[in-house]
């Protein structure tokens, strides 16, 4: 790079990282059957959590670190559970197909990077009896 005269150019490499989500419409094993996404940290480096931000579409947004409890680094395999209550109320919950949480890393530097977007592929489906759906129709009665 000295002989090219690029030393100065050059940067260190983008954040690295692999992130996979897994949608709930039913609420299975959560607070009053809530439909949610786990979203987890697949592969790549040991990140920051305050530099992991979710958002949501209507542009509501929370830091990893706000959600997850395991520490102040998101290491592979970690994951965070978003349903759009409690630790993550913040960001809507999940009420229709097509709504959108957004995964973005975020240096010190302000310079950001989408490494994953997720859309609901379906609306939510809650069991029958749900304590959250009073009318028997699926939709949580919050939606």
């Amino acid at each position: 790079t000295l002989a090219l005269g690029f030393e100065g150019k050059l940067r260190d490499p983008a954040p690295s990282g692999g992130f996979d989500r897994e949608y709930s419409p039913s609420g299975a094993d959560n607070t009053d059957d809530r439909p949610y996404v786990t979203i987890t940290h697949q592969v790549g480096r040991t990140i920051d959590a305050e530099n992991v931000v979710i958002k949501d579409g209507s542009g509501n947004e929370i830091t990893w670190s706000a959600v997850w409890t395991g520490g102040p680094e998101v290491y592979a395999q970690e994951y965070v559970h978003i349903d759009g209550f409690g630790s993550d109320g913040a960001l809507d919950p999940i009420c229709e197909a097509g709504q959108v949480y957004v995964v973005v890393l975020e240096d010190d530097d302000g310079n950001s990077l989408i490494v994953n977007e997720w859309e609901a592929p379906s609306d939510p489906d809650l069991p029958p009896g749900s304590p959250s759906d009073s009318d028997g129709d699926g939709i949580p009665d919050w939606c």
